[in-house]
């Protein structure tokens, strides 16, 4: 039982980025430990996004670069779209509930902001 639950730990740990988010006023945050904090409609996904109607559970990790695409309309007014691009080069439009918040701390504390209110997030360091 203690080795399973080290092992979630250093799981948990491995998650942890440092992120720099960029808001709609262009003031941009250096934000670490960055998550989302998704409803329970979203399921359990860390960083649920949708292609379609298909839930695809990603990792903030897994990317270099996300970009709120507020120039196109999304399938639903509650979603919002987004451009990700992945480590691996490649990228695709998504899209996420508009009112899923990007959190974590920054050297004045705790950091929430809502995904409609973002412009770019830079992913800087996986911890």
């Amino acid at each position: 039982m203690l080795l399973v639950l080290f092992g979630m730990v250093i799981y948990a740990q491995e998650q942890k980025v440092t992120v720099k988010i960029t808001d709609l006023m262009k003031v941009t945050t250096t934000v670490q430990n960055a998550s989302t904090s998704s409803s329970s409609s979203c399921d359990a996904a860390d960083f649920p996004v949708y292609q379609g109607s298909a839930l695809k559970d990603m990792e903030i990790s897994d990317l270099t670069w996300i970009s709120v695409r507020h120039d196109l309309t999304p399938s639903d007014p509650n979603y919002i779209s987004l451009e990700l691009t992945f480590r691996n080069g490649t990228s695709g439009i998504y899209e996420m509930v508009r009112y899923i918040r990007f959190t974590g701390t920054t050297e004045e504390g705790n950091f929430g902001l809502m995904v409609k209110e973002i412009n770019t997030i830079e992913i800087v360091q996986k911890l």
